[in-house]
């Protein structure tokens, strides 16, 4: 008896404490809720994070909080993490009607189009004027050439609200894909004189005039996007490709000197502008004009983008020339890093080795974590031979950077050359792992895979990254490449047909047909049907809710 009345004493005395440490995990996370709120409004999304991982470790079983980490998944462009998150919020509540139309809108945005019909059917079912579900069904059925029931929906969403932005786009669309883009066009902009511009509507007609050849159309609606997305340095770099492309490269060179000077420093936006100038092609980019120019300009943000672009292009001389000025000659200065980093690339490309190792060396003691230094020093190491210390950078590279695909390429490079073969196997699957979207390791693997005979593991591997990526035209591109390379007719007929569907994708496909010509009929019997996620909408960007 004595036992059992301690025992019982014991139990509620315990009680009262647990109580507290419940409260208390809530009270953690209730508190850790309200600062991911202040930073989230903020657009703190680094802070915010920190926040909503303390509120999950707190408490994992509130839908709102994993509705909060879902829109803030939204909000950073990780669109899976997103849609897992809102998912969880489902297996907690699952009436959550907002969880399950985001879903809707997910599942239609990476193609996968039959859950997202039967998300937006479950909303239906008990809001059947939905508008938003309701565009997810007719976007569905613009991609699976259901031509009919899209104008349907459109034109019944249209009823319920005659201004609604997505319906008239989603009617345009059906109208442009059953071949009369001047009809869908003017759909478009009556929509924009009566009820007033937007981007969505914007979007839409620039991938209508571009499609319809019409440049100074095009170039009108770039001019209107650019009132509307001021700072957005995307949509200058895409028109300054466009003006490339129609032979007008001093309009596109007074565009990105601009551009640079608007986002000084910015390195990133300095790379997308030489990625851009290497794709769009020497023959459009005339190296000696871009030098008269930038001489002429006198801007330094632009002359380091240029030195980026000689070093690409294997003009180390040159490079050289451009960049001593703006070089240290004894002691590295914070302003002077990046034009250092780009000398010794120079001084490498020249064979100067043992220089350029030292001023990277330098570098690094002045700046241990800068990337594009020990991007360098593992560059240089890897050209004179010392794969260990190359091995030893690429690693730590790899490590603290992994989103740099040039680093992953070199790990896996110096494995192979120290005779690693399944470490580098292991190194490009890895990487192709996280750089799921990125067509220049997709190039890196493709070529790896094929230097070793392992031509047809390298088919699989664009055929997966198109699949995952559909509206990836340069990702279409080394696919149709590598199927003519390998007289797959079938294969590149598919991706031919992908291109087509694809903003900025005919001039790839009308550079190819050619070599398709030469190769003749399919050795598979004919044309299959492209896979249906690569017809996405061609006017409404990357999601519904935009459209």
């Amino acid at each position: 008896m004595a036992f059992g009345t301690a025992r019982i004493f014991a139990a509620a005395m315990l009680l009262p404490m647990t109580l507290v440490a419940c409260g208390s995990a809530e009270e953690k996370a209730s508190k850790a809720a309200t600062r991911f709120d202040i930073y989230y409004a903020r657009r703190d999304l680094y802070s915010a994070r920190v926040e909503i991982n303390r509120v999950l470790a707190a408490q994992d079983d509130v839908p709102e909080y994993w509705a909060r980490l879902a829109r803030l998944e939204l909000a950073d462009g990780r669109l899976l993490q997103a849609y897992d998150a809102y998912n969880r919020v489902v297996e907690l509540d699952p009436e959550n009607s907002e969880a399950i139309q985001t879903m809707a809108e997910l599942s239609y945005s990476g193609g996968s189009y039959d859950d997202a019909e039967r998300l937006a059917d479950k909303i239906l079912e008990k809001q059947p004027r939905s508008l938003r579900m309701q565009l997810v069904k007719g976007s569905v059925a613009v991609e699976r050439r259901e031509i009919d029931k899209a104008k349907t929906i459109a034109k019944a969403m249209l009823e319920i609200d005659p201004t609604n932005e997505g319906a008239t786009l989603l009617l345009a669309r059906t109208i442009n894909l059953g071949g009369d883009r001047e009809q869908a066009i003017r759909i478009v902009e009556q929509s924009v004189a009566k009820d007033g511009e937007s981007v969505p509507k914007l979007l839409a007609l620039l991938d209508l005039h571009s499609g319809n050849a019409d440049f100074p159309a095009t170039a009108r609606t770039f001019a209107r996007l650019f009132t509307l997305m001021p700072d957005n340095a995307d949509l200058r770099i895409e028109y300054a490709r466009l003006l490339y492309e129609k032979g007008r490269p001093d309009r596109a060179l007074g565009m990105l000197a601009r551009l640079i000077r608007r986002h000084p420093g910015d390195q990133e936006l300095q790379q997308r502008i030489v990625d851009m100038w290497t794709e769009v092609g020497a023959d459009k980019v005339d190296i000696d004009l871009l030098g008269r120019f930038v001489a002429r300009s006198g801007d330094r943000p632009l002359k380091m983008a240029l030195a980026h672009l000689l070093l690409d292009r294997q003009r180390y001389a040159e490079a050289e020339r451009l960049l001593r000025p703006f070089v240290d000659s004894e002691t590295i200065s914070a302003p002077n890093v990046e034009a250092d980093v780009l000398y010794a690339g120079a001084l490498s490309g020249l064979g100067r080795g043992g220089e350029a190792r030292t001023m990277v060396d330098r570098i690094l003691r002045f700046d241990e974590n800068n990337p594009r230094a020990l991007l360098m020093r593992v560059q240089v190491s890897t050209r004179t031979g010392d794969l260990s210390r190359a091995l030893k950078d690429a690693q730590v590279l790899v490590r603290d950077n992994p989103k740099i695909a040039e680093a992953r390429v070199a790990l896996a490079d110096i494995q192979a050359r120290r005779g690693e073969p399944v470490l580098a196997d292991n190194s490009y699957a890895s990487a192709m792992r996280d750089l799921a979207d990125d067509p220049e390791m997709l190039k890196a693997y493709v070529g790896y895979l094929r230097g070793k005979g392992r031509d047809r593991v390298a088919l699989d591997a664009t055929k997966r990254f198109t699949r995952d990526n559909p509206r990836s035209s340069n990702g279409w591109r080394q696919r149709a490449e590598l199927c003519l390379d390998l007289r797959d007719g079938e294969c590149v007929d598919e991706a031919l047909d992908a291109l087509e569907q694809l903003p900025g994708g005919q001039k790839i496909r009308a550079g190819l047909l050619p070599r398709r010509a030469a190769l003749g009929s399919s050795q598979n019997g004919g044309a299959s049907a492209v896979i249906a996620a690569v017809r996405t909408s061609r006017s409404c960007g990357k999601g519904v809710a935009t459209c």
